[in-house]
């Protein structure tokens, strides 16, 4: 209803009624961050961590909210247990991928593919997939995504941009 304080409220209730289980508090730190407090969303979620070590959902919102923060190689690891703990978890695949682009692109080409994979209906992933692979100098797997991309969605300009480049043989 757009009252996240209500929904901090409301999801710190069901977690005293039920301290046995960590989604209400992941719930809650998306409430706090709703609210711009990091702090409260990163309490929240370690305490989600404590009941439930393994919440796939927990370690994605916790290394979401460190990438957010500056701090890289924490999120990174959180990222890759949510990962391990749910492996057709998309999302988490693909911020993964941005973050370890920078400085491991065969890898961040990896994690975009799994994303891609798993989601083939988000164009993002596959656009993200094209351009992190243009990087790592396959052009020509590049182009065979991007065309398999506008072939599902048509009005996805940014990967008909990116494939005209390409097709232009435009720097990287």
């Amino acid at each position: 209803r757009g009252d996240p304080r209500g929904a901090i409220e409301a999801f710190e209730r069901a977690a005293l009624l039920r301290p046995d289980a960590a989604i209400p508090l992941v719930n809650a730190s998306i409430a706090y961050a709703r609210l711009g407090d990091a702090a409260g969303a990163e309490r929240a979620l370690r305490r989600a961590l404590a009941i439930e070590p393994s919440s796939a959902e927990a370690h994605f919102n916790l290394g979401l909210l460190l990438a957010e923060r500056g701090s890289l190689a924490d999120a990174e690891s959180h990222l890759r247990v949510a990962l391990k703990a749910d492996p057709r978890l998309a999302a988490a695949a693909f911020n993964l991928a941005i973050l370890v682009a920078e400085d491991r692109i065969e890898e961040a080409v990896g994690w975009c593919r799994k994303a891609a994979e798993l989601r083939p209906d988000e164009p993002r992933y596959a656009y993200t997939l094209a351009f992190y692979l243009r990087r790592a100098g396959d052009d020509g797997e590049a182009r065979r995504v991007l065309a398999d991309l506008l072939a599902r969605h048509p009005g996805a300009d940014d990967a008909r941009a990116l494939l005209e480049e390409i097709e232009r043989g435009g720097g990287r």
